[in-house]
């Protein structure tokens, strides 16, 4: 019988979803930071009837896959829990991560294409949110360490570029001179909660979350950034909810530029602080642009993109031959779509702000009878009851899912399968060093 804090010996045997898995005294044990065929001492810490959760203590019988993790805080903070990984075993990892999710839990026999590498390995991220904790004069700014909130403190992080570096020293350093007060999770107290900053080609927009209004005077913050960025813009949000959401509904624009301008795929768009947009531009391409590949859009009389974003995606797709409505929830998202609709002159495109789950199937009413093309790219809680059976009752000859989650994924292939056959699923590695997957799948109705 295994106890908490046994020392057992070890073989990973297999991937799950962030960890290998393998079999001691008749356990199911799963380790993290390991290789498969690696053999090693671990100690268990969590027991539950035939399950066991163990973390490494020494790796006796090392992989050749195994490297040095390029960064010195690998195993505390949460962000790259792949990178004691080669790249090429990164791509395997994820390929069967995609693949056994679809197999055990959609209980279907598709053929999972190997996952597509991204451009970039490091320096990928266009994007960070860092924490601001700490105590007024010693702020802290880095990652949640692993399923907790328990900071680890980065003036580096590999996965951004060397822009992120000089923001976090600038801003540490303006929050210490200036006596800044970071937040405290515990009491709710304390002015600064988060710095979020979004950099595309050489221009920055950096965002001030702030527990109520911001009191501090940012000029001396605006200057140095001016002294090291030359296309910037300064903001500060507003967000007192006791919760774990990043941003507040609320953002005041300081100085600086006020939004990204930018063109991926011939498609121009502006980015602002709330903007959502992938962390990866060179991956995003390829995906949007693979989603383009896939669909035979000839008959097509009405497409439709479920949670469309700032509409890049939509305005690749969308033509004067059919009718195009996208569908997104958050109205700050619905107006930049609606800019970006404009900057390009993308012609019969109705944006609508709305839930999926209410405005499709008015959508699908509304188009009786007519030839549906249907793209989702959902959060990671993936698709519900509502929607898949508004696309069932809508038949399109073809669905693209573009998923963040293979295991939501799984359940709603498993959904559709009814009537579609899944022809069609490629992983693309949006986030290497982490275990986190992007999946395109293809479902093709089943004609009798």
């Amino acid at each position: 019988m295994l106890r908490v804090n046994d020392v057992v010996l070890y073989t990973a045997e297999a991937y799950g979803n962030s960890e290998t898995v393998g079999v001691v005294d008749g356990y199911t044990v799963f380790v993290p930071h390991l290789i498969v065929g690696e053999v090693a001492r671990v100690r268990v810490n969590y027991v539950k009837k035939n399950v066991a959760y163990a973390a490494p203590i020494e790796i006796l019988h090392p992989s050749e896959s195994r490297i040095s993790p390029p960064c010195p805080n690998f195993g505390k903070c949460g962000g790259c829990a792949l990178a004691h990984l080669e790249y090429g075993e990164q791509l395997v990892f994820k390929r069967n991560k995609v693949s056994n999710n679809i197999c055990k839990l959609a209980k279907l026999n598709a053929d999972v294409l190997p996952c597509v590498p991204s451009p970039l390995r490091l320096g990928y991220r266009n994007k960070l949110s860092l924490p601001v904790r700490g105590r007024r004069g010693a702020v802290k700014l880095g990652l949640f360490e692993r399923n907790s909130h328990k900071i680890v403190t980065a003036d580096h992080c590999v996965l951004a570029g060397d822009w992120a570096d000089t923001l976090i020293s600038l801003f540490t350093e303006y929050c210490n001179r200036c006596g800044v007060e970071p937040y405290d999770e515990r009491t709710f107290r304390g002015g600064v909660r988060h710095l979020v900053a979004r950099y595309i080609d050489g221009q920055l927009l950096a965002t001030i979350v702030s527990n109520g209004e911001f009191k501090e005077d940012l000029r001396p913050f605006a200057r140095k950034l001016a002294e090291h960025f030359d296309r910037f813009g300064l903001f500060v949000n507003i967000n007192t909810a006791h919760n774990n959401v990043i941003m507040g509904k609320t953002t005041r624009h300081i100085c600086g530029i006020e939004y990204i301008e930018g063109e991926h795929l011939g498609v121009r768009y502006r980015l602002r602080p709330n903007s959502f947009f992938q962390v990866n531009d060179g991956v995003k391409n390829l995906i949007y642009g693979k989603v383009r590949d896939l669909l035979d859009l000839s008959d097509t009389e009405v497409l439709v993109d479920c949670f469309s974003g700032i509409g890049i995606l939509t305005n690749v797709l969308a033509s004067c031959r059919y009718d195009t409505y996208a569908i997104e929830i958050e109205p700050s998202a619905v107006t930049d779509a609606e800019e970006t609709a404009q900057l390009n002159g993308t012609p019969r495109l109705v944006n609508i702000c709305g839930d999926v789950t209410a405005e499709l199937p008015k959508i699908i009413a509304a188009n009786a009878g007519k030839r549906f093309t249907v793209v989702v790219d959902p959060p990671r809680k993936g698709l519900n009851d509502v929607i898949c059976d508004a696309l069932l009752d809508a038949a399109p000859d073809t669905i693209v899912y573009v998923s963040c989650d293979s295991a939501t994924l799984a359940r709603d292939l498993a959904r559709l399968a009814v009537d579609y056959d899944v022809t069609y699923v490629e992983p693309y590695d949006m986030f290497p060093q982490t275990d986190q997957v992007e999946t395109i799948a293809r479902l093709t109705i089943r004609r009798n």
